[in-house]
């Protein structure tokens, strides 16, 4: 435990002084900070995959809508004949019935499931490149660490990269291509 205080108070002792000490020979540390959470909110590829993504599910459901009705109102005749038909009939209608349900049910988890394999699909493209960005930002302002803004408490805005990133990630990954994602 006194360990990781010690490499902790390093560290911060490092980050905070923006130095590896005051030895002669040793080098400054240079840090900047990146606000992923923020790129990956107002990305326009980001943006754009969500909507085609709730699009899609906006879509589906309006599809499932008229599929449910069907099959209410399919339970519906069924209970109003429950009195004229025999058990077995009755038995047998409602199985097949439920398995309709189950089988729409299986359907909606299959939808919803490859949606959210497409948009994850989606942000490992944006998050690659934006790890690749962020690697070029770091060398061309000649620094060593680049850190994620959630874990920083304070921050000169000087050493915030998040604006140029963005700038960055927007024009070279305008929109993802949902085709080949979907492969």
């Amino acid at each position: 435990m006194a360990r990781i205080f010690v490499l902790f108070a390093t560290l911060a002792g490092l980050v905070l002084t923006g130095s590896g000490g005051s030895a002669e020979g040793q080098s400054e540390l240079g840090i900047v900070v990146i606000d992923t959470q923020r790129i990956y909110r107002e990305a326009t590829a980001v943006m754009r995959l969500q909507k085609h993504v709730d699009e899609e599910r906006t879509s589906y459901q309006e599809q499932l809508r008229g599929k449910e009705e069907v099959l209410r109102a399919a339970s519906q005749e069924l209970e109003r004949q429950r009195g004229v038909l025999t058990a077995d009939v009755y038995n047998t209608r409602r199985r097949e019935l439920e398995e309709e349900v189950v089988t729409l049910q299986r359907g909606i988890q299959t939808r919803n499931r490859d949606l959210d394999r497409l948009f994850a699909r989606g942000m490992n493209q944006v998050r690659e490149l934006l790890i690749e960005i962020s690697q070029e930002v770091a060398k061309e302002r000649e620094v060593d660490i680049v850190l994620e803004k959630g874990a920083i408490l304070l921050v000169k805005p000087d050493l915030e990269i998040t604006q140029e990133a963005l700038e960055r990630l927007n024009q070279r990954l305008p929109q993802i291509d949902i085709a080949t994602l979907q492969n």
